[in-house]
């Protein structure tokens, strides 16, 4: 597993960015609530992690377009007591397990088949980490933002040509420093003519000069013009209170300790004609290990029970989530029947929050509702929605 030394990450400089915008989104609706309108939730290995999905146009040809696909896919772990932030790069054409779906694919199509939550799913559990927080990011707002900064200084490494009319993408760079304009920074993050490995590299690289451009005194002005865009091209369920923390880490990042992250794997591996990337997951499970989730005591979920309800007629995926619970320790009194079978999103309700909160983190759910009179055999109770169905 290569890891680079990164002072600047364009990951967290969308967060951040996304920070001073957050109360538009909840007062807009464009987040569901979270913990009783805002709480603030860390798993509980104490860090904070949040995945950003940069997601392409997802045009096929000219003025036509389908559901985008996650170009990008970046998981940023904070730990608020070290200080240190932690970034992983996956490949878009990583090859793993999409829940619902029978065989393996390309980890980009989580987003095709089901948008923001199923990717939350799929790279949860392909990394072995829950992940609650996310950070969206459109191709438009990607280019704008830097169109506002003034466009962004990079060394570019080789001469760079592609041309794809269908998706609406030409790129032709030249060879060495140059300020790049919006256009051209999406070009310069998304050329993989030689490998998504090589892409990823030139996206931590391009992370490091954008932060550099947006930390620079005189962007200060332009914080009304990025906050715009942002609420328009920008989607994340981040509290607010997350997002200023996050703030402050881009404000004092210079002392930050901050460590990116590639995947290893074999990125020539055809099956039935199509190019996959097959990580080498000993490694990748290191990393994880050691810079992002680290294994939660079980001893401390063994003491904490749950009874899980079938909302959506679906035992399947009660069945699921309570093998998932049981894999993080959790004890499962059963699995029964909700009160009806129409429920659209699931659900954890207890009187006992930090309870709530264990098993709502380890499942990624959004909807936890602490109720001090519930009346139930367990400490607390999940309803698994329609949201969860394979």
């Amino acid at each position: 597993m290569r890891r680079k030394r990164a002072i600047l990450m364009l990951a967290v400089f969308f967060i951040a960015i996304t920070a001073g915008s957050a109360w538009f989104f909840r007062k807009h609706g464009e987040v569901e609530p979270i913990v009783g309108g805002g709480d603030e939730v860390l798993p509980a290995d104490g860090k904070l992690h949040v995945l950003i999905i940069g997601e392409d146009d997802g045009l096929v040809a000219p003025g036509k377009s389908v559901t985008g696909r996650s170009d990008t896919l970046m998981v940023a772990s904070y730990d608020p007591k070290s200080g240190d932030v932690s970034l992983l790069s996956i490949p878009r054409d990583t090859l793993v397990e999409i829940p619902g779906r029978v065989n393996q694919d390309k980890i980009n199509h989580a987003f095709v088949f089901g948008g923001v939550d199923l990717t939350l799913r799929t790279v949860s559990k392909f990394l072995n980490m829950p992940l609650r927080y996310y950070v969206h990011v459109q191709t438009d707002g990607f280019r704008r933002i830097v169109d506002a900064l003034g466009g962004v200084t990079i060394d570019v490494e080789k001469n760079m040509r592609y041309k794809d009319e269908a998706g609406d993408l030409y790129i032709s760079l030249k060879q060495g420093e140059q300020v790049l304009t919006g256009k051209q920074a999406e070009g310069y993050v998304r050329y993989r003519l030689d490998s998504d490995i090589k892409r990823t590299e030139r996206q931590q690289k391009f992370i490091a000069a954008a932060l550099k451009e947006a930390l620079k005194p005189v962007n200060i002005f332009k914080i009304n013009q990025i906050f715009k865009i942002t609420t328009e091209s920008v989607k994340t369920n981040i509290p607010i209170s997350v997002g200023w923390r996050y703030l402050s880490i881009v404000q004092s990042v210079k002392n930050s300790n901050m460590t990116s992250f590639t995947i290893e794997g074999d990125d020539s591996v055809m099956i039935n004609g199509i190019n996959y990337f097959v990580p080498d997951m000993k490694k990748l499970e290191e990393v994880v290990e050691g810079y992002f989730y680290s294994a939660v005591d079980k001893s401390v979920n063994q003491q904490i029970t749950v009874q899980v309800l079938i909302g959506n007629a679906d035992r399947a995926s009660g069945e699921q989530v309570v093998d998932l619970l049981r894999k993080y320790g959790f004890s499962v009194l059963g699995l029964d029947v909700a009160d009806r079978d129409d429920y659209l999103v699931s659900q954890v309700a207890s009187c006992n929050k930090d309870a709530a909160l264990a098993v709502a983190e380890a499942l990624a759910l959004h909807e936890v509702f602490i109720e001090p009179q519930l009346d139930a055999v367990a400490d607390v109770v999940v309803v698994v929605g329609k949201d969860l169905l394979p």
